[in-house]
Order: structure tokens, then sequence, then C-alpha cells
């Protein structure tokens, strides 16, 4: 903490990580490529994967925050952030 003034939030590190994944995604989207293909927003070499994120959703539990993600190619993930240390006053 810098100031005294109480710890940052799951939902807070799950916003920013929503962000960068939708700024990654709009870059893909945008970028394209000279031969007029887009670039893919998730890319594997190694299993020779590649896909577009269609769904990214957040949602808050009783642990934290849950990022879903839902690719164009049949897969779901499941992104849980979690706080690993309390905030004054919760224990």
């Amino acid at each position: 903490m810098t100031d005294g003034s109480s710890m940052t939030k799951a939902c807070t590190v799950a916003a920013v990580l929503c962000e960068l994944l939708e700024t990654h995604m709009q870059a893909c989207d945008v970028g394209g490529r000279p031969s007029g293909d887009h670039h893919h927003h998730i890319v594997s070499a190694v299993h020779g994967t590649r896909a577009d994120v269609e769904i990214l959703s957040s949602c808050e539990n009783e642990d934290g925050v849950e990022i879903g993600l839902t690719l164009n190619d049949g897969a779901t993930f499941r992104i849980q952030v979690e706080s690993l240390s309390a905030s004054p006053g919760q224990e």
C-alpha cells in the first residue's frame, strides 16, 4: 500500500485484465495482414491452434471475479481472480 488506503480489490484487477484482452482483440481485428487475413486473438504454434474470442464476460462471485472466454472454435475458459490477502477490516 502506498498511502494507507484500502488494498486493490479483485474486481479492479479483473477489470484491468479484461481491458488488456479487449485491447489485444481490437488490435488483432484492426491490424490485419497484407494478405487481408486478420490476426487471430489466440494462437499456439506448439499446439497448432488459433481462435478468436467471441464472448468475453466477467461476474463477481463469493471468491472474487470470474472472467469467461468463449472462443469461435467451441472452447470455453474460466479465469478466477481472487485476492490472496484480506483488506484491512476483513478476516
